[in-house]
């Protein structure tokens, strides 16, 4: 069985057919679907992987599974079916014992490895399609983040304190500024353009290269802000949501909220998705060049306040969990979604502070992963709760792959 809890993560291989990567009792298994979900090819690899951060798409459906270190991580190949671990010989420069403080992709394609070592910060740039690599010459203690689509955009602890510096595509610095705000960050670049999120107010502000203001968004739309990003078009994307499930606030239904900001400043839209739901999370926030955004998230519904201690809502009730995956156009309107086979608990008292479920449907009640496979379809993998073989045995480590 697949263990939910586990490494699971979904691409697509040369032929366009499904992959999915799973860590189960005997190793890592590679499984590919044909289009009708026929298992064409299977691969067990005795290995055991640990303390992997983030797992990272490549090109030529390979995925990098990103450990403490270079040397720590390991490189999948959909195609070859292989697992390899990353070869850091190849980059010299004692480069793979450097410890990873994060990984993005940039330029089109290649990958920033950061991080500090030895109180020197290091941004390692490796194009896996040309098969080369390239250390950015930089003076600073730490690397925080990197972003660009047409250049570079470093966000790096220096004796000045966190700055931000710009490079072109040549990697020659084209800027800097010092970010005066300690409740500022970087979150990516627009057009060419630094883009600083406060997270005290959850305002967003554009900067020129040099630090010099180019428009700010006074965010009175969101209170809750669980991520960010900028996409290729410029547009900045927050999303999140006020709900909550606790013992001292109760039950606060919600939706997902999705804002999205032009690259001028302006308020596009401000989407509400799934309905009414608590215990929202957010597997998946993917952005296209024309505007578009997918976004993946999951909720409880129903009568979810018998949860709680004490409560006084009569027994049997009812708790829906679901998963959601929405299109958004540029103008906020949802052109495509998808909705996943729903999960149907329902309780009953055991005591005068207890419940505990009493019949149940199987569903999807977790998504673990999501690929995108263009702008109209995706790949998904989630925990499915209250299966049973043919015996009436529950099947507690389900996981199920599906492609929309």
């Amino acid at each position: 069985m697949v263990d939910p809890a586990a490494l699971n993560e979904v691409l697509t291989d040369g032929n366009g057919d499904t992959v999915h990567l799973s860590e189960q009792d005997d190793g890592l298994h590679l499984t590919t679907y044909d289009a009708d979900g026929v298992i064409v090819l299977e691969t067990v690899v005795d290995l055991a992987v640990t303390d992997i951060q983030q797992a990272v798409d490549l090109p030529n459906q390979q995925l990098l599974l990103v450990g403490a270190t270079l040397a720590d991580s390991w490189l999948v190949d959909s195609n070859s079916h292989q697992i390899n671990p990353f070869d850091v010989v190849a980059l010299g420069m004692g480069m793979g014992d450097r410890p990873i403080a994060g990984v993005s992709t940039v330029l089109g394609g290649p990958l920033a490895v950061f991080g500090s070592y030895e109180d020197l910060g290091w941004v390692l740039l490796i194009d896996f399609a040309a098969g080369s690599s390239q250390l950015v010459n930089l003076t600073a203690q730490a690397v925080n983040a990197v972003f660009g689509y047409e250049g570079l955009m470093l966000e790096a602890v220096t004796d000045l304190g966190r700055e931000v510096i710009s490079y072109d595509a040549a990697l020659s610095e084209v800027g800097r500024f010092v970010v005066t705000s300690s409740n500022e960050e970087l979150i990516g670049d627009s057009n060419g353009r630094p883009v600083l999120f406060n997270k005290s107010n959850h305002n967003v502000r554009t900067m020129d290269v040099a630090g010099v203001e180019q428009w700010a968004f006074e965010n009175s739309e969101l209170e809750t802000v669980d991520g960010k990003s900028v996409g290729p078009d410029g547009s900045v994307v927050l999303w999140g949501d006020n709900a909550k499930l606790s013992l001292l606030l109760g039950v606060v239904f919600d939706n997902a909220h999705v804002l999205r900001i032009d690259a001028e400043g302006v308020l596009a839209y401000h989407y509400l998705g799934g309905g009414d739901m608590v215990n929202i999370a957010y597997s998946n926030v993917k952005q296209f060049d024309n505007g578009l955004v997918q976004i993946s998230f999951q909720g409880w519904t129903g009568e979810v306040g018998g949860l709680l201690l004490g409560s006084s809502l009569g027994t049997p009730f009812n708790v829906t969990k679901r998963v959601y995956h929405d299109f958004i156009t540029a103008g906020g309107t949802k052109t495509r979604w998808m909705l996943e086979p729903k999960r149907l608990e329902t309780y009953s008292q055991c005591g005068s502070l207890c419940v505990s479920i009493v019949s149940s449907t199987e569903g999807h009640c977790k998504n673990l992963d999501v690929f995108n496979i263009d702008s109209k379809r995706l790949i998904s993998v989630s925990q499915v709760c209250g299966m049973k073989d043919e015996n009436d045995v529950s099947q507690p480590d389900v996981v199920k792959v599906v492609r929309y």
